[in-house]
């Protein structure tokens, strides 16, 4: 999304990331990760239930899929601290146009599994 950000906003796109962790735990990340948009802190995980986010099995968060993102991520010579998070919590990406309307929906079924921003991209071309 880093990288598709002034896309975005020539479509119109307002992006924001919503996470579980804690305000200065995003803080730190989004400054190391360079994020151009906001993220927004939900420890209570109220949006994750709103959207119908849901835990995943461990047998798919640990499955060959993860597992092989993380390596990458390693070998990039990046980490990623689960001290205090909840692994088995899935994501989403969702497009909502002007008038609060749910235009796209998706929900990842493992931590690896996102829809494509090229997919984002296309959604927000028809609004």
């Amino acid at each position: 999304m880093r990288q598709r950000y002034a896309e975005i906003k020539t479509l119109g796109g307002v992006l924001v990331g919503v996470s579980f962790e804690s305000r200065d735990r995003l803080f730190q990340m989004s400054r190391q990760m360079q994020l151009p948009f906001p993220v927004l802190s939900d420890p209570e995980k109220d949006t994750y239930r709103a959207y119908g986010l849901s835990s995943g099995k461990l047998s798919r968060i640990f499955g060959p899929g993860t597992i092989w993102a993380y390596v990458k991520l390693l070998a990039a010579g990046q980490t990623y601290h689960f001290r205090r998070s909840d692994f088995l919590q899935l994501g989403g990406d969702f497009v909502i146009d002007a008038a609060g309307t749910v235009r796209y929906e998706y929900r990842s079924g493992a931590p690896h599994d996102r829809t494509s921003v090229d997919q984002i991209v296309a959604v927000l071309g028809e609004i």
